[in-house]
């Protein structure tokens, strides 16, 4: 007979069963479906009928010793002419016998199909009972442990619960006889303390009685100083009334005097706040004029400055930029909001016009803690020829004044990017700022003087 090899796969809804190998029915080898039809063909174990009519049914392997010693093989020659039809004959009966294989080998694989599956089935069913089975044996172990454990602790709480009562009715019993004493003890007590208060009671009337008469013996005592004080006030109080009438004229004197303070007072108030207006109009006509100076100045720079574009003699992209009285300035700041503008120079020669502007004290948000600064591209004679937008970029640097060589001093540097869309473009002013308390350090402070340059790093 022949077999298979199934693989099973289960899930919740079927059992699904897939056969990979099948067994020869000869030689009970197993091979794979694809080359099981091929080895029937060539399988030596098949049973063949013997070609010299001897009616014998030998393997595939032992033909040729059988034809070698068969008893009919001299009438071979004889029947050569039969053979075609023999061979024939004994090709339709091979593919006879392979169909009929091939119908017994499905109706076995079919057969096989169902056992497996009922078996797998009564396997399920079992293992779902011994599951079943387990865990009822696994409920009733821990019931009966519980049912244990409940009876222990029910026992030990009965004895528990006794003990408990026989110590209660024992402090019950203790109670009571320290009680009947504590009673005795008080009845004792409030008999002594009645008697006290008995003869207490009668030492306080004594007192009451003494008090009473000494009480009276005062009340007389008293009306007599009371006539007495009141004779006297009546006689304080004429006395009193004569010198108000004598005083009138001083009360009206003193009202008028009380009323002259209250006008001088309200004018002494009224010339205060005309001196804060004043001392306010005062400020600000000084930092009106303060602006004034400064803007007359700037004119006056801007119309050397027009005079000189023509003529800028720092074309190298560099200025170096000396700042004194640096604390006399800082205070104008302060003050008037003051700013410092730099001499003017150009990026290279007949390049743009640069110029350096400074708020020493800061403006908006930055002023009264950090001096601000821009570098500005003014409107110069050579625009037409330049390149637009203008794009540069330079290095700010606050001179350190320890060291001679710039290899060894230590500069603060701020990089600045300059931009301006075009020579007719009224430019946004780009401010950088640096801290005051870098600013006052002893490195760059000296002399009350300060040392400012600008390098020019990308050209256009």
């Amino acid at each position: 007979m022949n077999g298979t090899l199934p693989s099973r796969s289960n899930d919740s809804s079927s059992t699904i069963t897939k056969y990979e190998k099948s067994s020869c029915l000869f030689c009970n080898d197993w091979f794979d479906s694809q080359t099981f039809t091929e080895h029937l063909i060539h399988c030596g174990q098949v049973l063949e009928q013997c070609p010299n009519t001897c009616k014998v049914f030998l393997p595939r392997l032992r033909m040729r010793a059988h034809l070698k010693e068969c008893p009919h093989a001299k009438h071979l020659s004889s029947s050569c002419e039969n053979l075609d039809e023999m061979a024939e004959q004994r090709i339709q009966t091979l593919e006879n016998d392979i169909n009929t294989l091939r119908t017994v080998l499905n109706e076995e694989i079919r057969q096989r199909l169902h056992l497996i599956t009922d078996l797998g089935n009564v396997r399920k069913q079992n293992q779902l009972q011994d599951e079943m089975s387990h865990s009822v044996q696994e409920s009733l172990k821990h019931l009966q442990n519980r049912l244990n454990e409940e009876n222990t602790q029910r026992c030990y709480e009965v004895e528990q619960c006794q003990q408990d009562f026989r110590y209660c009715h024992d402090i019950v019993q203790t109670l009571k006889t320290e009680l009947q004493h504590e009673i005795d003890d008080l009845e004792k007590h409030i008999n002594r303390v009645s008697l006290e208060a008995a003869r207490h009671q009668n030492l306080l009337n004594d007192n009451i009685l003494q008090l009473e008469d000494t009480v009276l013996a005062h009340e007389r005592n008293n009306r007599d100083k009371f006539i007495e004080l009141e004779n006297y006030l009546q006689t304080f109080n004429d006395d009193i009334k004569s010198k108000l009438q004598v005083n009138a004229d001083y009360n009206v004197k003193y009202g008028t005097l009380g009323l002259e303070i209250k006008s001088m007072k309200h004018i002494v108030c009224e010339t205060e706040e005309r001196c804060d207006k004043l001392e306010a109009l005062f400020t600000e006509i000084d930092r009106n004029l303060h602006h004034t100076m400064q803007l007359v100045a700037d004119m006056e720079n801007y119309l050397s400055t027009q005079q000189r574009l023509t003529s800028i003699v720092n074309t190298r992209g560099h200025l170096i930029w000396h700042i004194k009285d640096l604390s006399k300035k800082l205070d104008e700041s302060k003050k008037y909001d003051t700013i410092l503008h730099s001499a003017m120079f150009s990026n290279k020669p007949y390049g743009y016009a640069l110029r350096l502007d400074i708020y020493l004290n800061g403006k908006g948000n930055w002023k009264g803690r950090n001096m601000l600064a821009c570098l500005n591209v003014l409107a110069g004679e050579y625009d037409a020829l330049l390149t637009w937008p203008c794009r540069l970029q330079a290095n700010v640097l606050i001179r350190d004044q320890r060291y001679a060589s710039q290899s060894e001093s230590d500069d603060y540097i701020k990089l600045v990017n300059v931009r301006k869309k075009s020579d007719d473009y009224i430019q946004t002013n780009q401010f950088f700022y640096i801290p005051h308390k870098i600013l006052m350090q002893a490195q760059y402070l000296k002399n009350d003087s300060i040392y400012v340059e600008v390098r020019i790093l990308k050209t256009q």
